[in-house]
């Protein structure tokens, strides 16, 4: 059932679409808006970026997970009496650079919230990912 709420990167009729865990993100492809202004697009949405139209993020008990060309990028936790401790997050250096590591941290920080869990983070990656871009999760961290 969670596997439904996983992100997963599609392209459709010229828009590129992101569902992340339950949230649909549509960038159009041109950079201005009906009204003119520009918009940012983030690192994940360039096409030359990516690894093809379909990333999937798996999850097990302990782990989150993306299989792509025979490598695999995981980001480790475990969850005690409501608090979802993330450990590591590990990309091997073949897919570094293409925002797999930030997928793998937003799935676990959703995963926790949705889920009724406070964080604490042992991964200097997910703390910096955490500091630069969704600074909205800090208020569920436990030091």
């Amino acid at each position: 059932m969670f596997s439904k709420l996983l992100p997963t990167v599609l392209l459709y009729g010229g828009r590129r679409t992101y569902s992340i865990c339950s949230k649909v993100y549509s960038i159009p492809t041109s950079n201005k808006t009906a009204t003119g202004h520009l918009l940012k697009l983030p690192n994940l949405c360039l096409q030359a970026r990516g690894y093809g139209t379909h990333i999937v993020i798996r999850h097990t008990k302990d782990r989150f997970y993306i299989d792509i060309q025979e490598q695999r990028a995981e980001l480790l936790y475990s969850v005690a009496e409501g608090v979802m401790t993330i450990q590591s997050t590990q990309v091997p250096k073949e897919l570094g650079g293409h925002g797999i590591g930030k997928l793998l941290a937003k799935a676990a920080l959703d995963f926790a919230l949705l889920n009724g869990m406070f964080i604490v983070i042992k991964c200097r990656f997910v703390q910096h990912y955490i500091d630069k871009y969704e600074p909205q999760y800090a208020k569920y961290i436990l030091n």
